[in-house]
């Protein structure tokens, strides 16, 4: 069973790197409308749920512009989940930790963990069970996972999985954060 602990500084960092790689390869394709060049349109965001004195490099939202019909270009994000304020990685952590029905003392433990309310713990297992199956991103990721893993039980049988292939906690929230689109 994965264990629910705060993303580590190096998890993010790793993350971080990954966003950069991503909105690269992105740049280097091109717009996707009109083909012109991408230029780098960044900003800060300031996550919740995590330390407040985050490197620069985790607090980035990378965006692209296009410099013909300047257009913006959002490439997926491993840190980000959409316009969500938490860090994707707590929000995989804080459902899969409801998803296996802890305790309401571990709850209370969990919310204060992540400084998250129930409520809004409540709103993400409704994003996690009505968004996540119907996302185009999903659906094509989804064939790289085991039929074994329902999309019920995503996040908690996603890290669960990617634990038993990587034996490393660290690695297996990458990887699902990778995996889960942003929503």
């Amino acid at each position: 069973m994965y264990p629910i602990v705060a993303p580590d500084i190096n998890v993010l960092l790793a993350m971080a790197a990954l966003d950069r790689q991503i909105a690269e390869d992105v740049k280097q394709r091109g717009c996707p409308l009109c083909e012109g060049s991408l230029h780098q349109a960044t900003w800060q965001r300031q996550p919740r749920g995590v330390q407040d004195d985050l490197p620069a490099s985790c607090t980035t939202r990378w965006g692209l512009c296009c410099g013909q019909c300047r257009r913006r270009v959002l490439p997926d994000s491993v840190l980000f989940c959409g316009r969500h304020v938490y860090l994707k990685a707590v929000m995989l952590l804080v459902v899969a930790a409801r998803q296996r029905q802890l305790s309401p003392t571990s709850m209370g433990k969990l919310k204060e963990l992540f400084d998250v309310s129930a409520k809004t713990i409540r709103r993400w297992i409704a994003v996690f069970l009505d968004r996540l199956p119907e996302a185009p991103t999903w659906k094509r990721r989804r064939g790289r996972i085991s039929p074994r893993v329902r999309d019920v039980e995503v996040p908690a049988a996603l890290l669960d999985w990617l634990l038993e292939i990587h034996a490393d906690a660290d690695q297996a929230l990458v990887q699902a954060a990778t995996l889960v689109p942003g929503l």
